[in-house]
């Protein structure tokens, strides 16, 4: 048997038990054929077979998104994006032109815009938006994607009156007890679910994430959910259509009423695992608490930068201990968005109880963020061999928010050392379009602890490129039970790979944001080629 490709005079990263670093790796058709020195591999190639020379660049297991939402991304793409404008007035301007090409009556919509970094140094009004509009319904998705503003069309439209009564776990913002168009959490789900795009738009947002995340080296995403129940209708339909080309492993819940998801899940008779290689169902999955930039997440002790406000609960401790309960005892794994230290609490004791009725070894339940750990939790996840999906990117996004916000606990928020020193295996997600979906910023994050601005937020948790790396890969996989197939590179698995502008292990530290992807190889195929590489033949 003679490789279709081979790959040589690299760092080629195995990412196995050893941390093994060759120089070259065979594949044949899909799969990993030999991995070793240039001379091994070199010696199962012929005339048939596609020789590229790494000239020395890192090569690594394809990127494992271990959290991201490829519907929210996608679709975001398709509306106004307010993540770099500098004040309201800018805002404004972007949404008006859109309203120019928008019939009357149908939404316009907008994304990522963040009070903290506008020079108006506040949210969004219905106001403001009005003055774009009274003829459109708008809403502008805040970039923690938990908080929306919306103007008066949308509330009418909406039936929201200034003496509607807030929704289970979420909340209308009043000033003089008049609405403001803010909403928080629930609140903002169920009028994002009124204001989501059709069927057609989100598969073509789809498709359009897709190809930005194999741009980033990503071959597997653990897409964590939409807005609404025909989520996973979609988003199945995109990866047989091959619009989306990763290898999917989809968790089951929404973004709103997430419970009554997954008890639709619970009594169809499905469990996690039903698929294939390309797409295949995940955890049951709820939601517990708010956002960490909100910042609405649940946490035992007030904010920092507000002693009145603790955050928001979608769930009380019995709800949860019963959806996930009887997800668990049906064979499901579970997880749930978990940020602050009550909501990482309270999905710890859940899993604590669910084990204690129905004990199962290996069942890798995991925890979607698991923002806030202090030590009593981390010992806690330790011990029940739970699974953490941090986001380290958030730190460099949100960073001089969480010093603001949390005072001395940036030290237990995304705590990856202290994950590191326990062997507890933690898996990354971006949470794009929450963050940059670019892998390498959340490596970077990891490793540094620092926000945009340079701030240091946690620095006891940094962590090392190898541990970086292997919790992109190895870890991805093993959290979606699928490290026997891919995470690593070694003989048998699939040749799923990524190859970086220069060397990750050699690079300067506070350069690691600054690599670069030159290529994506999925299922033993380049997809994604962005240098003039040079084969020998």
């Amino acid at each position: 048997m003679k490789a279709t490709k081979a790959f040589f005079n690299g760092e080629v990263i195995a990412v196995d038990a050893q941390f093994a670093v060759h120089e070259a790796v065979a594949v044949y058709e899909n799969h990993i054929l030999s991995v070793g020195t240039n001379e091994k591999i070199l010696a199962t190639t012929d005339e048939n077979t596609e020789i590229i020379d790494l000239k020395g660049k890192s090569l690594l297991p394809g990127f494992i998104d271990a959290h991201a939402h490829l519907e929210l991304y996608g679709t975001s793409l398709l509306g106004v994006n307010g993540k770099e404008v500098e004040d309201i007035r800018e805002l404004q301007q972007k949404l008006e032109e859109a309203a120019q090409s928008t019939p009357r009556g149908e939404w316009i919509r907008g994304w990522g815009y963040n009070q903290n970094n506008l020079a108006d140094g506040r949210h969004l009004t219905r106001w403001d938006l009005d003055e774009v509009s009274t003829e459109h319904p708008i809403i502008v998705v805040r970039t923690c994607g938990h908080i929306s503003c919306v103007n008066s069309k949308a509330l009418d439209m909406a039936e929201i009156s200034n003496s509607t009564a807030d929704p289970p776990g979420g909340k209308y913002v009043r000033e003089n007890d008049e609405l403001t168009g803010l909403l928080l959490e629930a609140a903002h789900m169920n009028m994002f679910l009124l204001a989501n795009y059709s069927e057609s738009e989100i598969l073509k947002g789809l498709e359009l994430a897709s190809q930005d995340y194999l741009a980033m080296g990503i071959t597997s995403v653990h897409d964590a959910g939409g807005y609404g129940p025909d989520h996973i209708r979609y988003l199945q339909r995109a990866v047989q259509d091959k619009k989306v080309k990763q290898r999917v492993y989809a968790l089951y819940g929404s973004l709103k009423d997430s419970p009554g998801m997954v008890e639709k899940g619970l009594e169809s008779g499905m469990m996690t695992g039903l698929g294939d290689e390309w797409f295949k169902i995940g955890p049951a999955k709820v939601f517990i608490d708010g956002s960490s930039s909100g910042p609405t997440a649940k946490t035992r002790a007030p904010y920092t930068s507000n002693p009145k406000d603790s955050g928001i609960l979608y769930l009380n401790q019995e709800e949860l201990d019963s959806i996930l309960g009887k997800a668990h005892e049906k064979g499901w794994q579970i997880t749930a968005h978990a940020i602050g230290d009550q909501a990482v609490e309270m999905m710890i004791g859940s899993i604590h109880r669910a084990l204690e009725q129905y004990p199962r070894s290996n069942h890798r339940h995991r925890i979607e963020h698991a923002g806030m750990t202090p030590p009593d939790l981390v010992e806690k996840i330790k011990a029940l061999e739970v699974v953490p999906i941090p986001n380290p990117a958030f730190v460099y996004e949100f960073g001089d928010g969480y010093i603001k916000d949390y005072g001395e606990r940036i030290h237990t928020i995304f705590p990856l050392k202290s994950f590191a020193d326990h062997g507890i295996p933690f898996a990354i997600g971006s949470d794009s379009p929450i963050t940059t979906v670019n892998p390498l910023y959340g490596i970077h994050a990891a490793v540094n602890r620092q926000s945009k601005s340079g701030s240091l937020v946690g620095d006891t948790q940094k962590i090392t490129v190898q541990e970086a790396i292997k919790a992109y890969t190895w870890y991805g996989a093993y959290a979606s039970n699928e490290d026997h197939i891919k995470g690593s590179i070694e003989v048998g698995k699939l040749a799923d790979f990524v190859v970086l502008s220069d060397s990750i292990l050699e690079c300067e530290t506070d350069r690691l944001k600054d690599l670069k992807v030159e290529m994506t190889v999925l299922d033993g195929e380049i997809v994604v080629s962005k240098s003039s590489r040079e084969a020998v033949r």
